[in-house]
């Protein structure tokens, strides 16, 4: 019998979801990626939107089910006219759940980030996986709260959800759990929800290399040039600093960061040999202002890209932003070693798939 994990909530789903399917695939499971329904944000050159989640988990794992399968239902802007063939549409999930299931042991179903949203339609988190007969687990992003006890409260809240949608939550994941907190969460936190009878099935430190994009990602999203060591675009991108202040100073700020994306000028040249010198990931270069040979041959020296652009600074930042928040096959890849180790380390697999 086919094993299905619900895994629904904040911010990491997609991540955490590829990460247990590909540690059960290394351990001889047979296990595939399921998106029942996904909201729209890209679409392809045949005008079908899709998620371009599961179009990263499908190419990193290698699955060869068409996309239909692993998402029959797109949502481009409109949910409420769902309903007026709601027959049809839960019809399409299931025969599309059957399909992927065949020859499977596990099926890693990822939901909608708020348990709530579809109710309306009658396609919640809840009715959704209670439809699919899946064990429903919340993962909970502990760092995005500022008084880190109020992740009970949200929990039980939506404990309380799914019993009224006359099915069980069967625990949660707490994820990105800053150091600061992690003492807290264990001793204090984790016996609170152990009482309401939920269980606590990890709890994943705060990793930003597992959240961070490639230099490629950012290629891609920027439509940048490479003028420089384009066999290095597997770096990982955590952090964004931008160069605009004298070399002296700047040196400072580079030093602190860590596999950083150094944003300045091209005819900067005094700041961005004193960049180079750190190491960063890359450095983009704004307003396509192509640098001096010098600096092409010292970023051929260290070994850092070096990306043009034709946007401004603060445009060329914003965007950065943007790209923190998409997932691709390739960041999926590149992490692939660190995510494993992640999730073997801070998941309780056993309990997970009991």
């Amino acid at each position: 019998m086919v094993k299905s994990i619900f895994l629904f909530g904040e911010k990491g789903k997609t991540i955490i979801a590829y990460g247990i399917l590909k540690k059960l695939i290394l351990d001889g499971y047979k296990g595939c990626y399921f998106k029942p329904i996904a909201k729209a944000r890209y679409r392809l050159p045949s005008l079908k939107y899709v998620d371009p989640d599961v179009i990263a988990v499908k190419d990193a794992l290698g699955l060869q089910e068409p996309i239909e399968y692993l998402n029959p239902v797109t949502i481009t802007r409109n949910i409420i006219e769902l309903r007026r063939d709601l027959d049809n549409v839960k019809k399409m999930i299931m025969e599309s759940y059957s399909k992927i299931c065949e020859g499977r042991d596990v099926i890693v179903i990822e939901g909608y980030p708020n348990p709530e949203a579809l109710s309306s339609i009658g396609l919640s988190s809840a009715e959704l996986a209670k439809m699919l007969n899946a064990k429903a687990v919340f993962l909970v992003n502990v760092k995005e709260r500022d008084v880190v006890d109020e992740l009970a409260d949200r929990i039980q809240l939506y404990k309380c959800f799914f019993e009224h949608q006359g099915y069980s939550l069967s625990g949660v994941i707490l994820n990105n759990v800053p150091m600061y907190y992690i003492e807290r969460v264990n001793d204090v936190i984790v016996p609170v929800l152990e009482e309401k009878g939920l269980n606590i099935y990890g709890i994943i430190p705060e990793k930003p290399s597992l959240t961070a994009p490639t230099v490629r990602d950012i290629v891609e999203a920027l439509n940048a040039e490479v003028i420089e060591n384009r066999d290095r675009l597997t770096n990982i991108v955590e952090d964004i600093v931008v160069g605009a202040m004298a070399p002296s100073a700047a040196l400072r700020w580079f030093r602190r960061a860590v596999n950083a994306a150094i944003v300045t000028g091209g005819d900067r040249t005094d700041l961005i040999m004193a960049a180079l010198e750190t190491k960063p990931s890359v450095i983009i270069l704004t307003g396509n202002l192509y640098p001096d040979i010098s600096v092409l041959t010292k970023a051929r020296e260290v070994g850092v890209p070096i990306l043009l652009v034709p946007y401004d600074t603060y445009t060329t930042v914003e965007k950065l932003r943007e790209v923190q928040s998409i997932t691709t096959s390739d960041s999926l890849k590149a992490k692939e070693s660190e995510l494993i180790r992640t999730i073997s380390e801070n998941l309780n697999m056993k309990k997970l798939l009991e």
